[in-house]
Protein backbone atom coordinates (compact mmCIF):
# COMPACT_ATOMS: atom_id res chain seq x y z
CA UNK A 1 0.00 0.00 0.00
CA UNK A 2 2.67 2.39 0.31
CA UNK A 3 3.42 4.72 -2.46
CA UNK A 4 0.29 3.77 -4.42
CA UNK A 5 -2.50 6.29 -4.71
CA UNK A 6 -4.76 7.32 -2.07
CA UNK A 7 -7.82 7.55 -4.83
CA UNK A 8 -8.37 4.02 -5.85
CA UNK A 9 -10.44 3.63 -8.99
CA UNK A 10 -10.73 0.47 -10.71
CA UNK A 11 -7.71 0.54 -12.65
CA UNK A 12 -8.86 -1.12 -15.93
CA UNK A 13 -11.99 1.18 -15.76
CA UNK A 14 -15.25 1.86 -16.02
CA UNK A 15 -18.33 0.98 -18.96
CA UNK A 16 -20.14 4.32 -19.89
CA UNK A 17 -23.59 3.57 -18.74
CA UNK A 18 -22.74 1.63 -15.88
CA UNK A 19 -21.67 2.94 -12.02
CA UNK A 20 -18.53 4.69 -11.99
CA UNK A 21 -17.36 4.94 -8.34
CA UNK A 22 -13.68 5.63 -6.45
CA UNK A 23 -12.44 5.80 -3.46
CA UNK A 24 -10.11 8.11 -1.37
CA UNK A 25 -8.15 7.52 1.49
CA UNK A 26 -9.05 10.88 3.78
CA UNK A 27 -9.62 11.90 7.60
CA UNK A 28 -11.11 14.76 5.72
CA UNK A 29 -14.87 15.93 7.70
CA UNK A 30 -16.35 17.51 4.81
CA UNK A 31 -17.14 17.62 1.27
CA UNK A 32 -13.84 17.99 -0.93
CA UNK A 33 -14.24 18.64 -4.80
CA UNK A 34 -12.08 16.38 -7.38
CA UNK A 35 -12.64 16.07 -11.02
CA UNK A 36 -11.65 13.96 -13.69
CA UNK A 37 -9.38 14.62 -16.36
CA UNK A 38 -8.61 13.49 -19.58
CA UNK A 39 -5.02 12.35 -21.31
CA UNK A 40 -4.87 15.64 -23.10
CA UNK A 41 -4.97 17.39 -19.27
CA UNK A 42 -8.37 18.58 -19.72
CA UNK A 43 -11.02 18.86 -17.16
CA UNK A 44 -13.83 16.43 -18.05
CA UNK A 45 -16.04 16.49 -14.87
CA UNK A 46 -16.10 17.74 -11.42
CA UNK A 47 -17.67 16.65 -8.22
CA UNK A 48 -17.48 16.42 -4.33
CA UNK A 49 -16.64 13.96 -2.44
CA UNK A 50 -19.09 12.16 0.20
CA UNK A 51 -17.09 11.37 3.84
CA UNK A 52 -18.10 7.55 4.76
CA UNK A 53 -19.31 6.73 7.99
CA UNK A 54 -18.65 4.80 9.96
CA UNK A 55 -14.99 5.99 10.55
CA UNK A 56 -12.50 3.99 10.20
CA UNK A 57 -14.77 1.82 7.91
CA UNK A 58 -14.49 -1.93 8.89
CA UNK A 59 -12.99 -4.03 6.86
CA UNK A 60 -10.79 -1.79 6.28
CA UNK A 61 -9.69 0.14 8.67
CA UNK A 62 -9.35 3.45 7.08
CA UNK A 63 -11.44 6.56 6.90
CA UNK A 64 -12.50 7.10 3.45
CA UNK A 65 -14.44 8.83 1.26
CA UNK A 66 -16.77 7.88 -1.94
CA UNK A 67 -16.25 9.99 -5.44
CA UNK A 68 -19.06 9.22 -7.58
CA UNK A 69 -18.83 10.41 -11.53
CA UNK A 70 -20.92 8.48 -12.79
CA UNK A 71 -22.55 11.04 -14.92
CA UNK A 72 -19.78 11.28 -16.66
CA UNK A 73 -20.51 10.73 -20.50
CA UNK A 74 -16.94 10.89 -21.98
CA UNK A 75 -15.36 7.43 -23.23
CA UNK A 76 -11.22 7.29 -23.70
CA UNK A 77 -8.18 5.79 -22.31
CA UNK A 78 -5.88 7.21 -20.14
CA UNK A 79 -8.38 8.90 -17.84
CA UNK A 80 -7.31 10.30 -14.02
CA UNK A 81 -9.15 11.95 -10.83
CA UNK A 82 -7.67 14.41 -8.79
CA UNK A 83 -8.38 15.47 -5.13
CA UNK A 84 -6.26 17.98 -4.10
CA UNK A 85 -2.87 17.17 -5.08
CA UNK A 86 -3.29 13.40 -5.09
CA UNK A 87 -4.30 11.56 -8.06
CA UNK A 88 -5.07 7.67 -9.10
CA UNK A 89 -3.98 5.70 -11.08
CA UNK A 90 -5.00 5.92 -15.43
CA UNK A 91 -8.26 4.20 -16.42
CA UNK A 92 -10.18 4.10 -19.08
CA UNK A 93 -14.13 4.20 -20.32
CA UNK A 94 -15.22 1.97 -22.73
CA UNK A 95 -18.01 -0.92 -23.45
CA UNK A 96 -15.27 -3.31 -24.73
CA UNK A 97 -13.57 -3.26 -21.25
CA UNK A 98 -13.43 -6.56 -20.53
CA UNK A 99 -13.14 -8.27 -23.81
CA UNK A 100 -9.86 -9.52 -23.71
CA UNK A 101 -9.99 -10.35 -20.05
CA UNK A 102 -12.87 -12.88 -20.84
CA UNK A 103 -9.90 -14.33 -22.99
CA UNK A 104 -7.17 -14.63 -21.26
CA UNK A 105 -9.00 -15.63 -17.46
CA UNK A 106 -10.27 -19.12 -19.84
CA UNK A 107 -6.72 -19.30 -21.50
CA UNK A 108 -5.31 -19.70 -17.82
CA UNK A 109 -7.39 -23.61 -17.68
CA UNK A 110 -5.39 -24.80 -20.59
CA UNK A 111 -2.30 -23.88 -19.05
CA UNK A 112 -3.28 -26.04 -15.92
CA UNK A 113 -4.22 -28.60 -18.35
CA UNK A 114 -2.66 -31.96 -16.56
CA UNK A 115 -1.14 -35.31 -19.18
CA UNK A 116 -0.94 -33.07 -22.03
CA UNK A 117 1.49 -30.49 -23.77
CA UNK A 118 1.37 -26.75 -23.59
CA UNK A 119 2.76 -25.26 -26.98
CA UNK A 120 4.41 -22.26 -26.70
CA UNK A 121 2.57 -20.93 -30.21
CA UNK A 122 -0.42 -21.38 -28.47
CA UNK A 123 0.26 -19.93 -24.83
CA UNK A 124 3.85 -17.77 -25.74
CA UNK A 125 6.27 -17.82 -22.86
CA UNK A 126 4.06 -20.76 -21.66
CA UNK A 127 5.35 -23.73 -23.27
CA UNK A 128 5.47 -27.25 -21.41
CA UNK A 129 6.10 -30.53 -21.65
CA UNK A 130 3.12 -32.98 -20.58
CA UNK A 131 2.29 -32.80 -16.97
CA UNK A 132 2.07 -36.16 -14.80
CA UNK A 133 2.06 -38.40 -18.28
CA UNK A 134 4.56 -41.07 -17.14
CA UNK A 135 7.73 -40.22 -18.00
CA UNK A 136 11.05 -39.98 -15.55
CA UNK A 137 11.16 -39.22 -13.41
CA UNK A 138 7.60 -38.34 -12.94
CA UNK A 139 5.35 -41.55 -12.23
CA UNK A 140 2.35 -40.12 -14.18
CA UNK A 141 -1.33 -40.15 -13.42
CA UNK A 142 -2.20 -43.21 -16.49
CA UNK A 143 -1.56 -46.17 -13.75
CA UNK A 144 -2.18 -44.57 -10.08
CA UNK A 145 -2.53 -46.62 -7.28
CA UNK A 146 -5.02 -46.17 -4.32
CA UNK A 147 -3.30 -45.03 -1.58
CA UNK A 148 -1.97 -47.94 0.72
CA UNK A 149 0.13 -47.83 4.30
CA UNK A 150 -0.06 -46.85 7.52
CA UNK A 151 -0.96 -42.79 6.80
CA UNK A 152 -3.44 -44.53 4.14
CA UNK A 153 -5.01 -46.62 7.17
CA UNK A 154 -5.71 -44.10 9.63
CA UNK A 155 -7.69 -41.50 7.20
CA UNK A 156 -9.42 -44.40 5.60
CA UNK A 157 -10.24 -47.65 8.07
CA UNK A 158 -10.44 -51.03 6.55
CA UNK A 159 -10.21 -49.34 2.84
CA UNK A 160 -8.37 -51.52 -0.18
CA UNK A 161 -8.95 -50.69 -3.78
CA UNK A 162 -7.16 -53.24 -5.97
CA UNK A 163 -5.33 -52.24 -9.68
CA UNK A 164 -4.29 -49.27 -11.14
CA UNK A 165 -6.35 -46.64 -12.73
CA UNK A 166 -6.03 -44.38 -15.26
CA UNK A 167 -6.75 -41.15 -13.78
CA UNK A 168 -4.60 -38.83 -16.66
CA UNK A 169 -6.36 -35.58 -17.75
CA UNK A 170 -8.26 -32.24 -16.07
CA UNK A 171 -6.86 -29.18 -14.45
CA UNK A 172 -4.14 -28.82 -11.77
CA UNK A 173 -6.53 -27.35 -9.14
CA UNK A 174 -3.88 -24.40 -7.92
CA UNK A 175 -0.38 -23.79 -7.42
CA UNK A 176 0.29 -27.63 -6.73
CA UNK A 177 -0.40 -30.76 -8.61
CA UNK A 178 -3.16 -32.00 -7.01
CA UNK A 179 -6.79 -32.72 -8.95
CA UNK A 180 -9.72 -32.77 -6.72
CA UNK A 181 -13.40 -33.99 -7.32
CA UNK A 182 -15.22 -31.31 -5.21
CA UNK A 183 -13.20 -28.26 -6.71
CA UNK A 184 -12.59 -29.50 -9.91
CA UNK A 185 -16.55 -29.89 -10.34
CA UNK A 186 -17.98 -26.14 -9.29
CA UNK A 187 -14.95 -25.09 -11.71
CA UNK A 188 -16.28 -27.02 -14.35
CA UNK A 189 -20.05 -26.46 -13.44
CA UNK A 190 -19.02 -22.79 -13.91
CA UNK A 191 -17.92 -23.02 -17.12
CA UNK A 192 -20.74 -24.91 -18.34
CA UNK A 193 -22.90 -22.20 -17.50
CA UNK A 194 -20.78 -19.22 -18.83
CA UNK A 195 -21.85 -21.52 -22.11
CA UNK A 196 -25.06 -21.16 -21.35
CA UNK A 197 -24.67 -17.93 -21.13
CA UNK A 198 -22.97 -17.11 -24.15
CA UNK A 199 -26.19 -18.64 -26.02
CA UNK A 200 -27.95 -15.74 -24.82
CA UNK A 201 -25.84 -13.03 -26.11
CA UNK A 202 -27.01 -11.40 -29.32
CA UNK A 203 -22.67 -10.65 -29.82
CA UNK A 204 -21.09 -13.10 -32.41
CA UNK A 205 -17.75 -12.06 -31.09
CA UNK A 206 -18.23 -12.90 -27.43
CA UNK A 207 -20.43 -16.32 -29.07
CA UNK A 208 -17.06 -17.07 -30.63
CA UNK A 209 -15.99 -18.32 -27.18
CA UNK A 210 -18.28 -21.26 -27.10
CA UNK A 211 -16.13 -23.62 -28.82
CA UNK A 212 -13.29 -22.92 -26.62
CA UNK A 213 -15.23 -23.29 -23.71
CA UNK A 214 -16.56 -26.64 -24.72
CA UNK A 215 -13.17 -27.97 -25.57
CA UNK A 216 -11.91 -26.90 -21.85
CA UNK A 217 -15.04 -28.03 -20.46
CA UNK A 218 -14.80 -31.20 -22.19
CA UNK A 219 -10.84 -31.81 -21.09
CA UNK A 220 -12.34 -31.81 -17.37
CA UNK A 221 -15.08 -33.92 -17.72
CA UNK A 222 -13.24 -36.49 -19.11
CA UNK A 223 -11.26 -36.42 -16.12
CA UNK A 224 -13.85 -36.21 -13.90
CA UNK A 225 -15.29 -39.55 -15.48
CA UNK A 226 -11.86 -41.16 -15.06
CA UNK A 227 -12.26 -40.53 -11.22
CA UNK A 228 -15.51 -42.94 -11.75
CA UNK A 229 -14.81 -46.78 -9.82
CA UNK A 230 -15.13 -48.78 -12.13
CA UNK A 231 -17.46 -51.70 -12.16
CA UNK A 232 -15.74 -54.79 -9.91
CA UNK A 233 -14.97 -52.56 -7.01
CA UNK A 234 -17.31 -52.87 -4.05
CA UNK A 235 -18.00 -48.85 -4.19
CA UNK A 236 -18.38 -49.15 -8.05
CA UNK A 237 -19.59 -46.00 -9.58
CA UNK A 238 -18.20 -43.82 -6.62
CA UNK A 239 -15.47 -41.11 -7.23
CA UNK A 240 -12.52 -41.19 -6.19
CA UNK A 241 -12.33 -37.84 -4.03
CA UNK A 242 -8.41 -36.54 -4.90
CA UNK A 243 -5.43 -37.55 -6.72
CA UNK A 244 -2.41 -36.29 -5.95
CA UNK A 245 1.60 -36.94 -4.98
CA UNK A 246 2.10 -38.45 -1.31
CA UNK A 247 4.53 -35.48 -0.53
CA UNK A 248 4.07 -31.86 -1.25
CA UNK A 249 5.75 -31.27 -4.71
CA UNK A 250 9.18 -29.33 -4.55
CA UNK A 251 8.39 -25.53 -5.06
CA UNK A 252 8.86 -24.37 -7.75
CA UNK A 253 8.75 -27.81 -10.10
CA UNK A 254 7.36 -28.34 -13.79
CA UNK A 255 4.61 -30.60 -13.50
CA UNK A 256 6.30 -33.35 -15.78
CA UNK A 257 9.04 -33.61 -13.12
CA UNK A 258 7.23 -33.89 -10.31
CA UNK A 259 9.03 -36.98 -8.74
CA UNK A 260 6.46 -37.44 -5.78
CA UNK A 261 4.59 -40.95 -6.07
CA UNK A 262 0.77 -39.94 -7.16
CA UNK A 263 -1.90 -42.00 -5.27
CA UNK A 264 -5.88 -42.25 -5.21
CA UNK A 265 -7.62 -41.30 -2.22
CA UNK A 266 -11.02 -43.69 -1.44
CA UNK A 267 -13.44 -42.37 -2.64
CA UNK A 268 -16.01 -39.89 -1.02
CA UNK A 269 -20.13 -39.55 -1.13
CA UNK A 270 -19.51 -35.74 -1.60
CA UNK A 271 -16.89 -36.56 -4.44
CA UNK A 272 -19.47 -39.00 -6.33
CA UNK A 273 -22.72 -36.62 -5.94
CA UNK A 274 -20.66 -33.43 -7.68
CA UNK A 275 -19.44 -35.86 -10.12
CA UNK A 276 -23.38 -36.64 -10.65
CA UNK A 277 -24.41 -33.03 -10.49
CA UNK A 278 -21.75 -31.82 -13.14
CA UNK A 279 -21.98 -34.47 -15.30
CA UNK A 280 -25.86 -34.34 -15.50
CA UNK A 281 -24.99 -30.53 -16.16
CA UNK A 282 -22.70 -30.88 -19.20
CA UNK A 283 -25.14 -33.75 -20.50
CA UNK A 284 -28.01 -31.32 -20.52
CA UNK A 285 -25.94 -28.49 -21.94
CA UNK A 286 -23.97 -30.35 -24.72
CA UNK A 287 -26.68 -32.97 -25.71
CA UNK A 288 -27.61 -30.21 -28.86
CA UNK A 289 -24.06 -30.55 -30.19
CA UNK A 290 -22.67 -33.70 -29.12
CA UNK A 291 -25.19 -36.19 -28.46
CA UNK A 292 -23.32 -39.51 -27.79
CA UNK A 293 -20.86 -37.28 -25.47
CA UNK A 294 -24.27 -36.07 -23.72
CA UNK A 295 -25.53 -39.97 -23.31
CA UNK A 296 -22.11 -40.97 -21.86
CA UNK A 297 -21.92 -37.98 -19.11
CA UNK A 298 -25.88 -38.52 -18.40
CA UNK A 299 -25.06 -42.24 -17.64
CA UNK A 300 -22.07 -41.89 -15.61
CA UNK A 301 -24.10 -39.13 -13.90
CA UNK A 302 -27.14 -42.00 -12.76
CA UNK A 303 -24.48 -44.37 -11.68
CA UNK A 304 -23.01 -42.01 -9.69
CA UNK A 305 -26.27 -40.74 -7.83
CA UNK A 306 -27.10 -44.70 -7.37
CA UNK A 307 -23.56 -45.33 -5.68
CA UNK A 308 -23.89 -42.11 -3.31
CA UNK A 309 -27.48 -43.56 -2.12
CA UNK A 310 -25.24 -47.01 -1.53
CA UNK A 311 -22.90 -45.54 0.01
CA UNK A 312 -24.15 -42.54 1.80
CA UNK A 313 -21.99 -41.87 4.83
CA UNK A 314 -18.49 -41.78 2.95
CA UNK A 315 -16.95 -38.60 4.55
CA UNK A 316 -13.93 -37.16 3.12
CA UNK A 317 -11.94 -36.90 6.03
CA UNK A 318 -9.76 -33.46 7.25
CA UNK A 319 -5.96 -34.61 7.36
CA UNK A 320 -4.99 -31.13 7.44
CA UNK A 321 -3.20 -31.40 4.32
CA UNK A 322 -0.04 -33.24 5.76
CA UNK A 323 0.00 -35.65 2.37
CA UNK A 324 0.83 -33.68 -0.59
CA UNK A 325 -2.34 -32.17 -1.09
CA UNK A 326 -5.49 -30.62 0.26
CA UNK A 327 -8.46 -32.39 2.15
CA UNK A 328 -11.28 -30.69 0.37
CA UNK A 329 -13.26 -32.10 3.84
CA UNK A 330 -16.97 -31.50 3.99
CA UNK A 331 -19.13 -33.44 6.30
CA UNK A 332 -22.48 -31.71 5.61
CA UNK A 333 -23.71 -33.39 2.33
CA UNK A 334 -27.60 -32.19 2.01
CA UNK A 335 -26.71 -30.16 0.11
CA UNK A 336 -24.59 -32.40 -2.77
CA UNK A 337 -27.17 -34.52 -2.73
CA UNK A 338 -30.06 -31.45 -3.62
CA UNK A 339 -27.65 -30.30 -6.11
CA UNK A 340 -27.25 -33.63 -7.74
CA UNK A 341 -30.77 -34.35 -7.79
CA UNK A 342 -31.34 -31.21 -9.47
CA UNK A 343 -29.39 -31.81 -12.19
CA UNK A 344 -30.17 -34.98 -12.67
CA UNK A 345 -34.03 -34.08 -12.98
CA UNK A 346 -32.82 -30.68 -15.44
CA UNK A 347 -31.39 -33.25 -17.95
CA UNK A 348 -33.83 -36.35 -17.30
CA UNK A 349 -37.09 -34.42 -16.41
CA UNK A 350 -37.53 -37.97 -14.13
CA UNK A 351 -40.03 -37.63 -11.29
CA UNK A 352 -37.38 -39.76 -8.96
CA UNK A 353 -35.21 -37.14 -9.16
CA UNK A 354 -37.89 -34.04 -8.73
CA UNK A 355 -39.09 -36.31 -5.74
CA UNK A 356 -35.73 -35.85 -4.21
CA UNK A 357 -35.62 -31.99 -5.05
CA UNK A 358 -38.82 -31.27 -3.24
CA UNK A 359 -38.67 -32.98 -0.58
CA UNK A 360 -34.90 -31.49 0.64
CA UNK A 361 -34.42 -29.08 3.24
CA UNK A 362 -32.35 -27.53 0.50
CA UNK A 363 -35.28 -26.60 -1.52
CA UNK A 364 -36.76 -24.45 1.52
CA UNK A 365 -33.55 -23.04 2.48
CA UNK A 366 -32.26 -19.87 1.86
CA UNK A 367 -29.86 -20.88 -0.66
CA UNK A 368 -27.76 -17.82 -0.62
CA UNK A 369 -25.38 -16.52 2.32
CA UNK A 370 -23.93 -13.43 2.26
CA UNK A 371 -20.43 -15.33 2.47
CA UNK A 372 -20.75 -16.65 -0.66
CA UNK A 373 -20.61 -20.12 -2.10
CA UNK A 374 -18.27 -22.91 -2.44
CA UNK A 375 -17.29 -26.71 -2.94
CA UNK A 376 -18.28 -26.95 0.46
CA UNK A 377 -21.70 -24.96 0.03
CA UNK A 378 -23.36 -25.97 -3.05
CA UNK A 379 -27.04 -24.78 -2.66
CA UNK A 380 -26.24 -22.08 -4.26
CA UNK A 381 -25.83 -23.54 -7.97
CA UNK A 382 -28.89 -26.11 -7.41
CA UNK A 383 -31.07 -23.05 -7.52
CA UNK A 384 -29.28 -20.61 -10.03
CA UNK A 385 -29.63 -23.61 -12.62
CA UNK A 386 -33.60 -24.19 -10.95
CA UNK A 387 -34.04 -20.74 -11.72
CA UNK A 388 -32.66 -20.44 -15.05
CA UNK A 389 -33.67 -24.11 -16.66
CA UNK A 390 -36.29 -25.43 -14.12
CA UNK A 391 -39.67 -23.92 -15.57
CA UNK A 392 -41.57 -27.29 -15.33
CA UNK A 393 -40.87 -26.92 -11.94
CA UNK A 394 -44.50 -26.12 -9.48
CA UNK A 395 -42.84 -23.49 -7.76
CA UNK A 396 -40.74 -21.98 -9.95
CA UNK A 397 -41.79 -18.73 -9.04
CA UNK A 398 -40.74 -19.00 -5.61
CA UNK A 399 -37.55 -20.18 -6.77
CA UNK A 400 -36.71 -17.32 -9.19
CA UNK A 401 -37.92 -14.92 -5.95
CA UNK A 402 -35.63 -16.40 -4.09
CA UNK A 403 -32.73 -15.98 -6.34
CA UNK A 404 -33.74 -12.01 -6.40
CA UNK A 405 -34.36 -11.76 -2.59
CA UNK A 406 -30.91 -13.46 -1.98
CA UNK A 407 -29.66 -10.99 -4.92
CA UNK A 408 -31.46 -8.05 -3.44
CA UNK A 409 -29.78 -8.99 0.32
CA UNK A 410 -26.18 -9.14 -1.31
CA UNK A 411 -26.68 -5.67 -3.59
CA UNK A 412 -27.93 -4.03 0.15
CA UNK A 413 -24.45 -5.32 1.73
CA UNK A 414 -22.52 -3.54 -1.51
CA UNK A 415 -24.52 -0.38 -0.90
CA UNK A 416 -23.14 -0.73 2.89
CA UNK A 417 -19.60 -0.75 1.60
CA UNK A 418 -17.13 1.83 0.23
CA UNK A 419 -15.34 -0.43 -2.22
CA UNK A 420 -18.23 -1.34 -4.11
CA UNK A 421 -17.79 -5.08 -2.90
CA UNK A 422 -20.92 -7.61 -1.82
CA UNK A 423 -18.97 -9.29 0.59
CA UNK A 424 -17.90 -8.26 4.16
CA UNK A 425 -17.93 -11.34 6.63
CA UNK A 426 -17.69 -10.00 10.16
CA UNK A 427 -16.31 -12.95 11.29
CA UNK A 428 -12.96 -13.24 9.15
CA UNK A 429 -12.78 -13.15 5.40
CA UNK A 430 -12.00 -16.00 3.77
CA UNK A 431 -9.38 -18.25 1.83
CA UNK A 432 -9.98 -17.57 -1.65
CA UNK A 433 -12.49 -14.55 -0.78
CA UNK A 434 -12.06 -13.13 -4.43
CA UNK A 435 -13.95 -16.31 -5.75
CA UNK A 436 -16.80 -15.56 -3.30
CA UNK A 437 -16.99 -12.16 -4.00
CA UNK A 438 -17.23 -13.43 -8.14
CA UNK A 439 -19.59 -16.33 -7.13
CA UNK A 440 -21.96 -13.29 -5.32
CA UNK A 441 -21.52 -11.32 -8.16
CA UNK A 442 -23.03 -14.56 -10.22
CA UNK A 443 -25.79 -14.59 -8.20
CA UNK A 444 -26.34 -10.68 -8.71
CA UNK A 445 -26.11 -11.38 -12.58
CA UNK A 446 -28.53 -14.52 -12.59
CA UNK A 447 -31.41 -12.09 -10.81
CA UNK A 448 -30.46 -9.70 -13.88
CA UNK A 449 -30.97 -12.58 -16.28
CA UNK A 450 -34.18 -13.47 -14.78
CA UNK A 451 -35.81 -10.07 -13.91
CA UNK A 452 -34.28 -7.83 -16.69
CA UNK A 453 -33.89 -5.48 -14.29
CA UNK A 454 -30.91 -3.43 -15.20
CA UNK A 455 -30.15 -2.30 -11.46
CA UNK A 456 -28.57 -5.65 -11.06
CA UNK A 457 -26.35 -5.74 -13.99
CA UNK A 458 -25.15 -2.41 -12.47
CA UNK A 459 -24.01 -3.69 -9.01
CA UNK A 460 -21.88 -6.44 -11.13
CA UNK A 461 -20.35 -3.52 -13.15
CA UNK A 462 -19.09 -2.09 -9.48
CA UNK A 463 -18.63 -4.87 -7.96
CA UNK A 464 -15.58 -5.73 -10.14
CA UNK A 465 -14.41 -2.08 -9.26
CA UNK A 466 -13.10 -3.86 -6.20
CA UNK A 467 -10.94 -7.04 -7.63
CA UNK A 468 -9.75 -4.41 -10.12
CA UNK A 469 -7.89 -2.10 -7.47
CA UNK A 470 -10.57 -0.10 -5.86
CA UNK A 471 -10.10 -1.83 -2.43
CA UNK A 472 -7.98 -0.95 1.14
CA UNK A 473 -4.17 -1.80 -0.66
CA UNK A 474 -4.51 -0.71 -4.18
CA UNK A 475 -4.15 -3.60 -5.72
CA UNK A 476 -6.05 -5.00 -8.74
CA UNK A 477 -6.24 -8.83 -8.30
CA UNK A 478 -5.74 -9.80 -11.99
CA UNK A 479 -2.70 -11.03 -13.46
CA UNK A 480 -1.78 -8.20 -16.26
CA UNK A 481 -5.21 -6.06 -15.53
CA UNK A 482 -4.73 -2.06 -13.94
CA UNK A 483 -1.41 -0.94 -13.36
CA UNK A 484 -0.85 -2.10 -9.77
CA UNK A 485 -1.50 -5.62 -10.20
CA UNK A 486 -1.17 -9.00 -8.49
CA UNK A 487 2.32 -10.57 -10.14
CA UNK A 488 4.07 -12.75 -7.43
CA UNK A 489 1.45 -15.61 -6.80
CA UNK A 490 2.31 -18.79 -5.17
CA UNK A 491 2.38 -21.18 -7.77
CA UNK A 492 4.83 -24.20 -8.53
CA UNK A 493 4.55 -24.02 -12.69
CA UNK A 494 4.52 -19.89 -12.65
CA UNK A 495 7.45 -19.95 -10.25
CA UNK A 496 9.38 -17.30 -11.92
CA UNK A 497 10.06 -15.10 -8.60
CA UNK A 498 11.71 -18.33 -6.95
CA UNK A 499 13.28 -18.97 -10.32
CA UNK A 500 13.80 -17.63 -13.42
CA UNK A 501 13.81 -20.16 -15.61
CA UNK A 502 9.70 -20.62 -14.76
CA UNK A 503 6.91 -18.17 -16.56
CA UNK A 504 5.63 -15.50 -14.05
CA UNK A 505 1.68 -15.85 -13.18
CA UNK A 506 -0.37 -15.23 -16.38
CA UNK A 507 -2.36 -12.66 -17.78
CA UNK A 508 -6.45 -12.96 -16.46
CA UNK A 509 -4.78 -15.05 -13.15
CA UNK A 510 -6.95 -14.42 -10.17
CA UNK A 511 -4.99 -14.32 -6.86
CA UNK A 512 -6.90 -15.74 -3.94
CA UNK A 513 -7.28 -12.37 -1.90
CA UNK A 514 -7.33 -11.47 1.94
CA UNK A 515 -7.88 -13.90 4.66
CA UNK A 516 -8.53 -12.70 7.68
CA UNK A 517 -9.34 -16.20 9.37
CA UNK A 518 -6.43 -19.32 10.52
CA UNK A 519 -7.08 -22.48 8.42
CA UNK A 520 -6.35 -25.27 10.43
CA UNK A 521 -4.88 -26.77 7.48
CA UNK A 522 -2.10 -24.50 6.90
CA UNK A 523 0.18 -22.10 9.67
CA UNK A 524 -1.46 -18.71 9.66
CA UNK A 525 0.92 -16.11 7.85
CA UNK A 526 2.08 -14.01 11.57
CA UNK A 527 2.80 -10.87 8.48
CA UNK A 528 -1.17 -10.82 8.55
CA UNK A 529 -1.90 -11.32 12.23
CA UNK A 530 -4.07 -7.85 13.96
CA UNK A 531 -4.25 -6.28 10.30
CA UNK A 532 -7.84 -5.48 9.23
CA UNK A 533 -9.67 -8.10 6.99
CA UNK A 534 -9.19 -6.27 3.48
CA UNK A 535 -5.23 -5.85 4.43
CA UNK A 536 -4.83 -9.79 4.59
CA UNK A 537 -2.74 -10.15 1.74
CA UNK A 538 0.42 -10.56 0.33
CA UNK A 539 1.51 -10.15 -3.04
CA UNK A 540 4.13 -12.53 -2.63
CA UNK A 541 4.76 -16.60 -3.18
CA UNK A 542 6.02 -17.08 0.10
CA UNK A 543 1.61 -16.06 1.03
CA UNK A 544 -0.14 -19.51 0.32
CA UNK A 545 -3.11 -18.44 2.25
CA UNK A 546 -3.56 -15.55 0.16
CA UNK A 547 -1.92 -15.67 -2.64
CA UNK A 548 -2.67 -19.11 -4.13
CA UNK A 549 -4.42 -19.37 -8.02
CA UNK A 550 -7.00 -21.65 -7.93
CA UNK A 551 -9.42 -22.87 -11.09
CA UNK A 552 -12.65 -22.42 -8.96
CA UNK A 553 -11.75 -18.61 -8.61
CA UNK A 554 -10.71 -18.72 -11.80
CA UNK A 555 -14.09 -20.06 -13.33
CA UNK A 556 -16.84 -17.50 -12.00
CA UNK A 557 -13.98 -14.84 -13.12
CA UNK A 558 -14.54 -16.10 -16.37
CA UNK A 559 -18.32 -16.17 -16.02
CA UNK A 560 -18.33 -12.24 -15.22
CA UNK A 561 -16.20 -11.15 -18.08
CA UNK A 562 -18.17 -12.77 -20.25
CA UNK A 563 -21.42 -11.24 -18.34
CA UNK A 564 -19.55 -7.88 -18.75
CA UNK A 565 -18.29 -8.01 -21.98
CA UNK A 566 -21.60 -9.68 -23.65
CA UNK A 567 -24.79 -7.86 -24.71
CA UNK A 568 -27.39 -9.64 -22.80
Amino acid sequence: MIGRPRVRVNQLGYVPSWPKRATWISDAEGLVPFAVWDQSGSVIYTGRSEPWSPRPEPTSGLSVHVLDFTDLEVRGVGLWIAVGSERSNRFEVSNRLYDHLTVDALRFFHLMRSGTRILDSIAPGYGRPAGHAGQPPNRGDKAVRAWTGIDAEQLYPGWRCEGVFDVSGGWYDAGDYGKYVTSGAIAAWQLLSTIDLLRKTKSARTKSLVNPLVNECRWQLDWLLRMQVPAGDPLSGMAFHRVHGTQWSPMPGWPHEDPTERVLHRPSTGATLQLAAVAAQGARLLRGTDPAYAATLLNAAGVAYEAAQRHPTLIAPDDHAKFGGGPYADNRLEDDWYWAAAELWLATGRDRYLAHVVSSPEHAADAFELAGFDFDRVTGPAWLDLALAGTELADHERVINSVQAGADRLVELQNQQPWGQPYAPIEGWDWGSNGRILNNLVVIAVAHLLSGDSRYAAAVSEGMDYLLGRNALGQSYITGYGSDYSAHQRTRQFGHDLDPAFPPPPPGALAGGANSRPSPDFPYDSRLVGLPPQCCYLDEPTSEVTNDVCIRWNAPLVWIATYLSSDI
